[in-house]
């Protein structure tokens, strides 16, 4: 069963005194079991310090949160997590770096082959498994990085803008496989991102986040049909709730 993330006040502050920056909060908000939700705003704005406290690798200054009613003390080792730059190990191949994943957690590779296989064809790189990652273009990368951050089957994952660095063509294409992926296996997705468009063709919901600090300025129920493939982009309902962003963006004159 997927986990439901809640978040209590949460407030970061870094350093003290005088010097004291208020980077993030105060935030309340409920991301439901088996939802995906966007974390959405303009750069500095702390969405990467919420996903870094979220994952328990940063300490709230104020508030709590919990991930399946449980609080997060320190860190998370049963989330999928993964960051704009991949976290690949570049000794080892695509196979072995998500068999990697899987000895960490004390299970044994050999009992994974299936699910490692069928992994790599959801994202088009069975061709690829025995290459380096130093032989993959950044999308193929990026590819694997999902393989091996779905490969325990995570009910939770947290996503920071990873598909920031990538060109256009080969977002589409990598949003696709995580929809797919996302729509097969129903993790709650906490996932961060400062494109409009991408936020609206991927999330049920979406967190306009302000300039900082950050706060919530709204949440947007983003109401069509999974799944939404390049042209739902064409649709006056997907351009509507696109508008509706950029107007809250203007009034902070981010764009």
């Amino acid at each position: 069963m997927s986990h439901r993330i809640e978040l209590s006040t949460v407030e970061k502050t870094f350093g003290a005194g005088a010097s004291a920056v208020h980077a993030f909060g105060p935030v309340s908000m409920t991301v439901e079991a088996g939802e995906f939700v966007s974390l959405l705003g303009p750069s500095g704005c702390g969405k990467s310090t919420l996903m870094l406290m979220t994952a328990g690798l940063l300490e709230p200054s104020k508030g709590s949160i919990t991930i399946a009613d449980i609080p997060v003390t320190g860190p998370q080792t049963d989330i999928g997590i993964m960051f704009q730059d991949n976290t690949l190990v570049p000794w080892r191949s695509v196979r072995g770096n998500i068999e990697l994943q899987l000895e960490m957690r004390g299970i044994v590779p050999a009992t994974e082959t299936e699910k490692i296989d069928a992994l790599l064809r959801a994202v088009q790189m069975e061709d690829f498994a025995d290459r380096f990652p130093y032989e993959l273009s950044g999308g193929m990368q990026q590819r694997a990085a999902f393989c091996q951050a779905m490969i325990h089957s995570p009910q939770t994952m947290l996503l920071d803008e990873p598909l920031g660095k990538l060109d256009a063509m080969t977002r589409e294409s990598i949003r696709s496989d995580l929809q797919r992926l996302w729509m097969q296996e129903r993790p709650t997705v906490m996932f961060v991102t400062h494109s409009i468009e991408e936020a609206v063709q991927l999330s049920s919901r979406v967190a306009v986040i302000t300039p900082r600090p950050g706060q919530i300025e709204r949440v947007l129920e983003i109401n069509l049909p999974y799944p939404r493939d390049f042209d739902v982009k064409n649709t006056p309902e997907f351009s509507a709730y696109v508008r509706e962003t950029q107007e809250i963006f203007r009034g902070y004159g981010v764009i």
